[in-house]
């Protein structure tokens, strides 16, 4: 027994001490979360975060009238991340190809043995048929363009566009952009069309993605 009856003091004194650590400790662990939350969470951990971005794109015959087939184009650009990223540039070009089938099964293509493919038909030279693209005023401070995507945000656009018709066995969208972490300085961009029409997106510093991101089969 710590204390007795006969001493009240020393028991009021031990309760003030003892709900006064609680107290401090319940402080210290109140600061220890914000900062957690407020300071690493939203700062320290995003510095050390890239944007991961993901890129689609869907085609279909929308229409056909006097020669021409319309196809709808859908693309999608979402933020799979946890940090918000910035436009910089942004084009895609759908390009259109023939069919070309061999009497003959075609030697393989590979650069080695671990990777082959055999077909029995190749595709014509890509042409480009249709396509859209733009820098943002990060990329170009002249640029009225802009814009960003927060985690688990995304930009979805449609386009119709026409092509002549059985000109084409089968078409590809392509993509390419440029996106940034940050937006507190320029980063100098320009569209580029490259051999067969394709745009393309230069930049320096910055995330640069190119692929493509959808075909449609049109026969």
């Amino acid at each position: 027994m710590l204390f007795s009856e006969r001493d009240p003091d020393h028991r009021h004194n031990a309760i003030r001490i003892i709900r006064d650590v609680v107290e401090i400790v319940a402080i210290l662990a109140a600061g220890f979360w914000a900062f957690y939350v407020f300071v690493y969470e939203n700062r320290i951990k995003p510095s050390f975060t890239e944007p991961q971005i993901n890129i689609g794109a869907t085609m279909q015959k929308s229409s056909q009238r006097a020669g021409a087939v319309g196809v709808l184009l859908k693309t999608d650009v979402r933020n799979v991340g946890t940090v918000r990223f910035y436009f910089v540039g942004y084009s895609v070009t759908v390009l259109g190809s023939r069919l070309m089938l061999s009497t003959r099964v075609l030697p393989p293509e590979g650069s080695d043995w671990s990777e082959v493919t055999h077909t029995s038909f190749t595709l014509s030279k890509p042409v480009a048929v249709y396509g859209f693209g733009f820098i943002t005023g990060l990329g170009n401070p002249s640029s009225p363009m802009g814009g960003q995507l927060e985690p688990a945000g995304s930009l979805e656009e449609e386009h119709t566009f026409y092509i002549p018709a059985r000109r084409f066995d089968l078409l590809t969208a392509h993509v390419d952009a440029c996106f940034a972490k940050y937006n507190n300085r320029t980063i100098p961009s320009r569209l580029v069309f490259r051999k067969g029409g394709v745009a393309t997106v230069t930049c320096k510093g910055a995330i640069h993605v190119g692929y493509d991101v959808g075909s449609l089969d049109l026969r």
